[in-house]
């Protein structure tokens, strides 16, 4: 029997178990560029949510600015959740699908309660958004730079490009320097040891929880 019909023979319900307990495994042992995309496609979930909540809520007398910029934003996002997904898939991976796998692998929050900030405080949110999310993109890069996967590295650097670009522009809109109150030095400095992979995989289990 191939591989391949041994796979249709098995209940879809089979299939999606053997691929949540490889997943599980992954995270527990040696994290890999695909299990750090999934987070970043939960953020991508969160932040779809969050965008449009500012884009409906913002008040005041940057309104039509802000307006417009979290319309652009969401968009943006959209595109590349789809895009990293089906990269994903084409490298032979199986990318998280739904809401409630989105929820799980997110470690950014959103709240009802947030609709009544004030504009620039919305700004400043999305920016600590944004840099999370680029913090997993360079340790996704890196992962991938070792696996051999070039064309999911590709896309990571084209996705951090945006994110860059786009913190650098909100910064600027809320009169600060791109780099300004930016901490990435666990990322400029961390190198490619075992002792470094430990304390990531450590450290997204614990987002997890």
């Amino acid at each position: 029997m191939t591989e391949n019909k041994a796979t249709q023979e098995r209940t879809p319900q089979e299939r999606l178990q053997e691929e949540q307990e490889h997943k599980e495994h992954v995270h527990h042992t040696k994290i890999n560029a695909a299990a750090i995309a999934d987070h970043l496609l939960g953020n991508m979930h969160t932040l779809h949510v969050k965008l449009h909540q500012y884009h409906w809520y913002v008040k005041g007398a940057n309104f039509f600015t802000l307006h417009e910029k979290f319309e652009e934003l969401y968009n943006e996002n959209e595109k590349w959740f789809d895009k990293l997904a089906e990269r994903l898939i084409t490298s032979g991976h199986k990318p998280a699908s739904t809401t409630v796998e989105f929820e799980k692998y997110s470690i950014l929050s959103e709240d009802a309660v947030n609709k009544y900030s004030k504009a620039e405080d919305m700004v400043e949110n999305i920016i600590e958004d944004f840099r999370s999310t680029r913090d997993l993109t360079i340790r996704a890069i890196r992962l991938a730079q070792d696996e051999g996967d070039d064309a999911l590295e590709d896309t990571l650097i084209a996705f951090k490009n945006d994110l860059d670009k786009n913190i650098w522009m909100l910064q600027a809109f809320i009169g600060k320097e791109a780099l300004e109150d930016d901490d990435d030095d666990f990322f400029s400095e961390a190198d490619e040891s075992e002792e470094t992979s430990e304390i990531e995989v450590e450290e997204i289990e614990e987002d997890e929880e």
